[in-house]
């Protein structure tokens, strides 16, 4: 099966992943890694994105030993040093505009004097 769908049901979301689909709903419960569109029925429509996470969880337990809580823990903290990266980014940012103006402003009162 290839992934050039939008949109998967659980049954070939187990086809793809070789996870079994009650595995799937509980991974689903316990991170936010898989959320699901939910159709009017009430059925589950995963994403690429969400076959993706499914894949990723299952090699973290599997091959890397980790638990969901493990996971989780894991992605708060890249979330974490990815926020703080972008802050780094903006400050260094302003670093760069704040010395300019410095300097733009020393270049102004050498003109004055």
């Amino acid at each position: 099966m290839e992934l050039n769908k939008n949109y998967f049901t659980i049954r070939e979301a187990v086809k793809l992943t070789g996870v079994a689909s009650h595995t799937i709903r509980y991974w689903e419960k316990k991170t936010n890694l898989i959320k699901p569109i939910r159709i009017g029925s009430g059925h589950r429509r995963y994403t690429k994105k969400d076959i993706e996470n499914i894949l990723l969880i299952k090699d973290l337990i599997y091959l890397k030993g980790l638990s969901l809580k493990g996971i989780n823990k894991r992605l708060k903290s890249k979330a974490t040093l990815e926020k703080n990266e972008q802050k780094d980014l903006k400050n260094d940012k302003y670093i760069q505009l704040l010395k300019k103006i410095n300097l733009e402003i020393k270049d102004i009162i050498q003109k004055i004097k």
